[in-house]
């Protein structure tokens, strides 16, 4: 329940917004590294679980066609994605094999029942699972993680860890990196020309990014 409390806080009514230069740079480059292993035309359906107010989706919607589901109204209520729903994440009421991709990002860290949830995402998955965490490598993401009770959960977090759980699930991992200095929420815009210099893959990248497939793919 606490998690469904941080997720609901009033002080989220001050989280930037989708469009915001931070969030922008910090989101881009990383689906544009997705997009070297993950075909998204204009047609493909993608999921994205526990969207929040749309960092991703926002810029995913504007790639192919966009869902959103998370468990907060309050982050759904500041998504402006046109499709999203209220959901629980470990149990998604979709059709097997009814997305392109399915996409998390920053949410297994919050969650009790992540092999499920890793799961469901697979089963409503067509082909691509894509998952991105918090990387407790980097100095400041292991402080934050280790400041906050409702992030502690990343300080785990490691690359195995992480692959580990995915084929687990049933899942190929095809590709992984650690990428970006941008915290989306936190960092000052007047540092964005600095920030920009490390937005690649890097091993003390804020975030993981791993995307994983199906073992048998259904066409």
């Amino acid at each position: 329940m606490f998690q469904k409390d941080y997720w609901e806080r009033k002080s989220l009514e001050e989280r930037r917004a989708p469009d915001h230069p931070v969030v922008r740079d910090y989101v881009t480059p990383k689906i544009a590294w997705i997009q070297k292993f993950v075909p998204m035309a204009p047609s493909a359906r993608l999921l994205d679980v526990g969207c929040g107010n749309g960092f991703f989706s926002y810029y995913f919607d504007r790639i192919c066609q966009t869902v959103g589901i998370d468990y907060s109204s309050q982050m759904l209520s500041r998504n402006p994605i046109r499709q999203k729903f209220q959901m629980d994440a470990g149990c998604l009421a979709f059709s097997d094999v009814s997305f392109d991709v399915v996409f998390c990002h920053a949410l297994l860290h919050h969650v009790e029942n992540m092999d499920s949830i890793l799961k469901e995402m697979k089963r409503v998955s067509r082909k691509y699972v894509v998952v991105l965490e918090p990387n407790p490598v980097n100095p400041l993401m292991f402080l934050f993680s280790a400041w906050v009770p409702e992030e502690r959960k990343a300080l785990s977090f490691s690359p195995a860890y992480l692959k580990e759980k995915i084929e687990n699930a049933g899942l190929i991992l095809v590709a992984s990196c650690s990428h970006g200095m941008i915290v989306p929420n936190k960092a000052p815009a007047f540092l964005l020309p600095f920030l920009r210099l490390f937005n690649f893959p890097n091993p003390w990248g804020m975030t993981h990014i791993l995307i994983a497939q199906r073992k048998t793919p259904d066409f």
